[in-house]
């Protein structure tokens, strides 16, 4: 088993994934403008989760299909989808391989959902972002923007929440292995005082370059990085690395 089978359970979805309010929303305005799609367009949401933004964007109108390895969040993205009376498609498969039947006019991969596995599979997940994308298509991938994160590294990160399976205590401790270009995390939860459950997790590092230069070998052109949802520049303290790319017409 993957240790993202494992470490994607109801705890990371209730702690990580119930996004607060207002957290949404700029999200999905950058989406809107930045992959210049209207309601009515066609969006896969690649590595959806519970459908934290799925959900939302179909409520706007939009026809929305997503994926996630995790079959209970899709249960749950489902479940949600008809809680908001709207139509979305959502599918339980690996994103690495799946990529929707019928081609669509806007792709997106959000918070920090790439570079799980090798170099190879990594690569798999980007070219079929490109498979899915109708000609002229545009894609968007937000991942960690790794100088910042190694500039400013915090090796603990403690976080509290108050959730309908009790209040979460979850302690992250993170090392990164140099030799190997990855970040470790050990992934500690506690409910209502009591210990619950330990993951583990294994994420690539890559120089924003390294994901330009595996967005063009995927078939992509046109890549713009930002830092952040307001579309400014990618800098060392950018908050976030978001890449921006066209599969040609």
């Amino acid at each position: 088993m993957t240790w993202w089978a494992e470490l994607y359970d109801e705890l990371l979805a209730e702690h990580l994934l119930v996004r607060a309010e207002g957290e949404v929303e700029p999200t999905l305005d950058f989406l809107v403008e930045r992959l210049d799609i209207a309601p009515g367009s066609r969006v896969f949401d690649q590595c959806c989760g519970i459908g934290s933004l799925a959900v939302p964007l179909a409520a706007r109108g939009f026809d929305l299909v997503g994926v996630d390895q995790a079959a209970s969040y899709i249960e749950r993205a489902r479940a949600d989808a008809r809680t908001a009376g709207v139509a979305a498609e959502f599918v339980a498969a690996d994103a690495c391989d799946y990529a929707p039947a019928k081609p669509v006019d806007a792709v997106f991969n959000w918070w920090t959902s790439f570079g799980y596995g090798s170099d190879a599979e990594n690569q798999r997940m980007l070219d079929r972002a490109f498979d899915a994308l109708r000609p002229g298509g545009r894609f968007a991938l937000d991942t960690m923007n790794l100088p910042g994160v190694l500039r400013g590294f915090r090796r603990d990160t403690v976080t509290r929440r108050t959730t309908p399976l009790g209040e979460v205590l979850l302690v992250r401790e993170t090392s990164v292995d140099l030799a190997e270009g990855r970040m470790l995390k050990d992934w500690t939860y506690f409910v209502d005082g009591k210990f619950a459950t330990r993951h583990h997790s294994s994420v690539r590092l890559y120089l924003p370059d390294t994901i330009v230069a595996m967005l063009r070998a995927a078939g992509f052109h046109d890549i713009d990085l930002y830092g952040d949802l307001s579309g400014g520049p990618l800098h060392l303290d950018s908050p976030r690395c978001i890449l921006l790319a066209r599969r040609p017409s």
